[in-house]
């Protein structure tokens, strides 16, 4: 190839898209490679497809272009510091503050991390994409751009994130949540769904496709709810109500009986409603079903008995409605729960267990 062919051929190359992946103090260092991997595989698998023309060019940034100390406590170079927003295609913060952050601490964390807050409202202002994974979305509510909109975030930060975005919709047991130029997935590890739709988009589904079966994601976008760990609100200061919440945790198998436990805990059905309601977020029989949807997790996670033995063991007589709740508030069937968190999905092929795989020395 001649210097004027090579030229011609380069002028028809369409220029890169530039993406900032965001570094953040604490981010899960997973979400991040991780997404530069994706984005790398998928220029590779798109140099296959004729007229597929976009390139991803992705840049690790943090905000003053130093190191960033990560969950992990490993350092991670930023390769820049934030770069002009109007040059960026996408600026993607792939993990925020660790989800286990209070309200307190949290709002203070946003609080030292106005600049890039600026930052990235400027970057969407000049018509760039935001993307986010995990509680990287505190960072794009931050920005006030996702007021009046949906958002989701990593289920465990839910109740700060309600707390100091009350404007924002969101939903929680989404995996993944898209606006005008805004893009939300929930868990650190759910960006492999969030890059994938980014591919989709911007290379096409057959790029996408190829993508995912070269780093054999499966990019679900089936939601949070199965993941969650349901933590009952106990720090409400209503005694009674208190004590209503044990006595259902330690009877939850019996027949629900509202005027019984009213009587026991010396209020009227009205009253014990309203409070367990205000205390708890959910109503009396809510609770009890959420405690036998808890047990049912339990032993399909740890045993191999039926599924219908294991209804029956929560209490619950009508096996057919009680697979229904569970697949409305898991978002799976429990077979296909016990396929996606039973103990034997731990297992490689060859059934060693785990007496074969350590014997001998290590």
């Amino acid at each position: 190839m001649n210097a004027n062919t090579a030229n011609v051929a380069n002028s028809e190359v369409a220029p890169p898209l530039h993406i900032a992946l965001v570094l953040t103090p604490q981010c899960v260092v997973s979400g991040v490679l991780g997404v530069m991997d994706m984005l790398s595989t998928a220029n590779y698998v798109a140099r296959k497809f004729p007229g597929v023309d976009v390139r991803f060019l992705p840049t690790l940034v943090s905000a003053d272009g130093k190191p960033v100390e990560t969950m992990n406590g490993v350092s991670m170079p930023a390769q820049s510091a934030l770069p002009d927003p109007s040059s960026l295609a996408i600026a993607f913060v792939p993990s925020g503050p660790p989800a286990n952050f209070g309200v307190t601490r949290m709002r203070q964390t946003l609080a030292g991390q106005q600049p890039l807050i600026d930052w990235l409202r400027a970057v969407h202002e000049a018509g760039g994409l935001l993307a986010s994974c995990c509680t990287g979305s505190f960072l794009l509510a931050a920005t006030g751009l996702l007021d009046g909109r949906l958002a989701t975030t990593h289920w465990r930060g839910e109740e700060a994130f309600r707390a100091l975005f009350p404007r924002v919709e969101l939903r929680i047991d989404s995996l993944l949540v898209e606006g005008e130029r805004l893009l939300c997935g929930g868990g650190a590890q759910s960006f492999s769904s969030t890059v994938l739709r980014l591919i989709s988009q911007l290379q096409g589904e057959a790029v996408a496709a190829q993508t995912a079966r070269l780093m054999l994601a499966d990019g679900h976008t089936s939601g949070q709810n199965a993941y969650r760990l349901w933590v009952p609100r106990r720090d409400h200061g209503d005694e009674a109500i208190a004590m209503g919440q044990q006595w259902l945790e330690a009877h939850y198998r019996e027949a629900f009986d509202m005027d019984g436990l009213a009587a026991q805990l010396r209020l009227t059905p009205r009253t014990l409603m309203r409070r367990f309601r205000l205390a708890t977020g959910m109503t009396p029989l809510q609770y009890q079903q959420r405690l036998r949807i808890e047990e049912a997790k339990t032993q399909l996670e740890a045993s191999r008995t039926s599924v219908n033995q294991v209804v029956w063991q929560t209490g619950y007589e009508d096996a057919s409605s009680f697979q229904r709740l569970f697949k409305r508030e898991t978002g799976l069937t429990m077979a296909e729960y016990r396929q996606r968190f039973g103990q034997r999905r731990w297992r490689a092929d060859g059934g060693g267990g785990a007496d074969a795989l350590f014997a001998g020395p290590v």
